[in-house]
């Protein structure tokens, strides 16, 4: 009885070891490594709430608002209808 417990605890030990050495190693194929960059770009970002658009006003409206953001460098990134919000970003400098 002792010699099949101290197997499976010799078996989790050599296990857990492994594989702690396993997550310190980058096993990722090298085209999905991804290094520090030198720079990081930084972002502006701001939201709306989706009730603060016309919508009753019709998709032109809508659109030439969307336009106007556009021509100014913004960038829509998230359109949630559940919430209700609406983000744009665009580069910082």
């Amino acid at each position: 009885m002792r010699f099949p417990l101290m197997r499976a605890l010799g078996l989790t030990l050599t296990f857990l070891g492994g594989t702690s050495a396993w997550a310190k190693d980058d096993l990722r194929p090298a085209h999905q490594r991804f290094t520090k960059p030198e720079q990081v770009r930084e972002w502006q970002q701001f939201c709306r709430k989706t009730s603060d658009f016309d919508l009753k006003a019709g998709p032109d409206a809508l659109n030439t608002y969307l336009v106007s953001l556009g021509k100014e460098g913004w960038e829509l990134v998230l359109m949630d209808t559940q919430v209700g919000m609406v983000c744009f970003k665009r580069p910082a400098s």
